[in-house]
C-alpha cells in the first residue's frame, strides 16, 4: 500500500494556491528600492525568490534551521542565476560581495547575530507560530533593521485561520490518516513484518506548532507597537486549498510529524497524502478555506 513521497517542503512550495497566496502577500511589500533582505526560516527560497523578483538592487540572506531546505534554496537560486554562497554563521554573513547575491546560513530566526541595522527589509513567511519567544524575535528583528525598514510576516496558524468547515475537514483528515496506518500496519504484519508502532513524545514539531498560543490579529499589533513596529498594513487572505493542495503540504515532514506525533515521520507523510480526498469528501465539500495573516510594518 505505501509508496515513497516528498517530505521536503519543495512540492507544497510549488502549489498553485501556495505561490498564488505568496505572490499577493509579496506585492504588499514596499521593497522595491531595498538593497538587504534577510528571510527568516527561508525554507526552500520560495518566497525570497519572489521578493528578489521585485527588489531589483537587493542582495539576499536566507536562514533556516533544517539544512535540507537550505540545500533546496542553493539550488533553486543558483537556477534561477543568482550567485549563492553558503555562510558559516551570521556573524561573518555581511558584507555580501557587492552585486546580486544570495547567502544562505543553516541557523536560528532568534539567533540573529548580525551587526545593528545590517538589513533593510526582514520577512518572515508562514513560520512565526513555530517561534514560543516571540517578543524575542522582534527585539533580535528591531536590532538588525534599520529605521524606517520594512518587516512583514504571513501566518495560516493564528487565532481565527481556521473557519468551522476547515476544523471539521482537518479532524476528518487525522481520522482517516490514523485508519490508514492501521491497515499498512496490518498489512505488514500479515507479511510477516513489524507493525507500525507509535511512540509517544517523540515528536519535536508538536509542541512547537500547537503548543505556542496562537495570537489574534489585534494581538499581533499590540506587540508589534510594544516593540518599536509601526504597522502599515495588517490584512487577513482567504487561501483554499483543493486535495491535491492538502496532499502536498500533508506530505511535509514538519507538518507530518506535529499532525501524527509519535509514528515514523515518513509513514505519517504518506499518510495524509494519501487521505486528504478522503478527509474532503467525509466533509462533504471539495476544497477548504485557511485565512492567512499578512502584516506589513515599519521600524519606527
Amino acid at each position: 500500500m505505501s509508496a515513497d513521497v516528498d517530505t521536503t517542503y519543495a512540492r507544497f512550495a510549488a502549489d498553485q494556491a501556495y505561490r498564488e497566496a505568496n505572490d499577493a502577500f509579496v506585492r504588499r511589500l514596499p521593497i522595491e528600492s531595498c538593497v538587504r533582505i534577510l528571510d527568516l526560516c527561508c525554507g526552500t527560497g520560495a518566497v525570497g525568490q519572489i521578493m528578489m523578483a521585485r527588489a531589483t538592487q537587493a542582495s539576499y540572506v536566507g536562514i533556516d534551521l533544517d539544512p535540507i531546505q537550505i540545500d533546496l534554496a542553493e539550488r533553486n537560486f543558483a537556477g534561477l542565476g543568482y550567485a549563492v554562497h553558503r555562510i558559516a554563521t551570521p556573524e561573518v554573513a555581511l558584507p555580501l560581495p557587492p552585486g546580486r547575491r544570495v547567502g544562505l546560513i543553516v541557523g536560528s530566526a532568534t539567533d540573529l547575530g548580525f551587526p545593528p541595522a545590517s538589513f533593510d527589509a526582514v520577512n518572515i513567511s508562514n513560520a512565526i507560530h513555530l517561534i514560543a519567544d516571540k517578543a524575542g524575535l522582534l527585539a533580535a528583528v528591531a536590532r538588525v533593521l534599520q529605521p524606517g525598514g520594512i518587516y512583514s510576516f504571513s501566518s495560516g496558524f493564528y487565532a481565527g485561520c481556521w473557519p468551522p468547515v476547515t476544523q471539521r475537514v482537518y479532524y476528518e483528515w487525522l481520522k482517516e490518516a490514523t485508519a490508514w496506518i492501521a491497515r499498512e500496519s496490518a498489512e505488514r504484519v500479515a507479511r510477516g513484518e513489524p507493525p507500525i508502532r507509535r511512540q509517544r513524545g517523540r515528536s519535536q514539531m508538536s509542541p512547537v506548532a500547537y503548543g505556542n498560543r496562537w495570537l489574534d490579529p489585534g494581538e499581533w499589533r499590540a506587540l508589534l507597537a510594544e516593540h518599536g513596529f509601526e504597522v502599515r498594513e495588517l490584512a487577513e487572505r482567504p487561501v483554499v486549498f483543493d486535495r491535491d493542495s492538502l496532499a502536498k503540504v500533508g506530505s511535509y515532514s514538519g507538518l507530518a510529524e506535529a499532525q501524527l506525533a509519535g509514528y515514523p515521520t515518513e509513514i505519517a507523510a504518506q499518510a495524509l497524502d494519501a487521505t486528504a480526498g478522503l478527509a474532503l469528501r467525509s466533509a462533504g465539500v471539495d476544497a477548504v478555506q485557511h485565512n492567512w495573516i499578512e502584516v506589513v510594518a515599519a521600524r519606527r
